[in-house]
């Protein structure tokens, strides 16, 4: 079979995400005095959720769902989100240099202070929505042989008919590293937010710079692995919608029987693949931000001067 017909999904996923990523990037380098510079652990990190997203794309023609462990398959991004999200957090975010306590700034600070609130909401947004996929999925399933919730049943006459479904057995693995990933989110953006920021007006524009840069960065990996496994979900859920069976009548007209969100499968199928693009694009936006002298290693280099040049007076 051709090649482009193997991997027909991935390939449209990969067209929505260059296309997502070339707006993303032209929102991020918008001249709102936001330094869009990247650590080498920022890319390392968005390296390893990227690759979560490889692995879970090739175990789509040979991880069945009768193998053990197949069902854990949809959480493989964000297992991978919340290693990266965990290394990123303990190598790629440095604490600020030693300041007297007359410069510090002791204003309250939380791990909402630096970004947008659209940041903070997106991440809520899309995390509840996989959540409730994955309930309504879940409450519409069916057990199968092996007593797990992997088949949607419809029932014809006396007899009945069925299909791999996203069930139970692959959405609380999901919910489970959701839950995971949403903890490490926290750690991540409170490890961000508690330092203490220097009084100065410069060097608390360096700072705030900084870590507006790591939050977004962090965001961005989670985020994206969350919406990739929202879209791979929702694209799960459409292929059980074409299920359907017939039943003849007495008078040998047959009718044609069809599950009861046969008309969504386009919708789901369309949106599903919008997001799995959408969170490609998220997941690899730290690899093409600039590591030129904006970047996060120049400014905390600068950030160290000052610091230095203002102890010293």
């Amino acid at each position: 079979m051709p090649f482009y017909l193997v991997w027909t999904e991935e390939i449209i996923v990969l067209t929505i995400g260059l296309v997502c990523l070339g707006v993303v990037l032209h929102l991020v380098r918008k001249p709102d005095g936001v330094r869009t510079g990247q650590s080498v652990v920022g890319r390392l990190a968005a390296l390893i959720v990227f690759a979560g997203i490889i692995v879970f794309s090739l175990t789509r023609f040979w991880f069945h769902s009768e193998l053990p462990g197949a069902t854990w398959r949809n959480s493989i991004p964000l297992a991978a989100a919340s290693l990266a999200i965990i290394l990123y957090a303990n190598a790629g975010v440095r604490p600020l240099p030693a300041v007297p306590p007359r410069e510090i700034d002791v204003a309250p600070r939380t791990m909402w202070s630096f970004g947008p609130r659209a940041w903070f909401a997106g991440w809520v947004t899309f995390a509840g929505l996989l959540s409730a996929t994955v309930l309504l999925a879940g409450l519409a399933s069916s057990t199968d042989g092996e007593g797990r919730h992997t088949i949607i049943v419809l029932d014809v006459g006396s007899s009945q008919a069925g299909t791999i479904f996203f069930g139970w057995a692959f959405g609380v693995p999901v919910l489970f590293f959701l839950a995971v990933l949403s903890a490490v989110n926290c750690f991540a953006l409170s490890r961000i937010a508690r330092p203490a920021m220097p009084a100065d007006p410069l060097q608390r524009s360096l700072e705030a710079s900084i870590r507006r840069n790591q939050v977004r960065t962090v965001l961005a990996l989670s985020v994206g692995a969350i919406t990739f496994t929202l879209g791979a979900a929702l694209n799960f859920i459409s292929r059980a919608a074409s299920l359907g069976a017939s039943v003849p009548r007495p008078d040998g007209v047959r009718i044609e029987l069809g599950s009861s969100f046969a008309a969504l499968q386009i919708p789901l199928t369309i949106s599903g693949l919008l997001l799995q693009g959408l969170g490609v694009a998220l997941v690899v936006l730290p690899l093409f931000q600039s590591s030129h002298k904006t970047s996060a290693n120049v400014l905390g280099t600068d950030r160290t001067r000052v610091t230095a040049e203002r102890t010293s007076d």
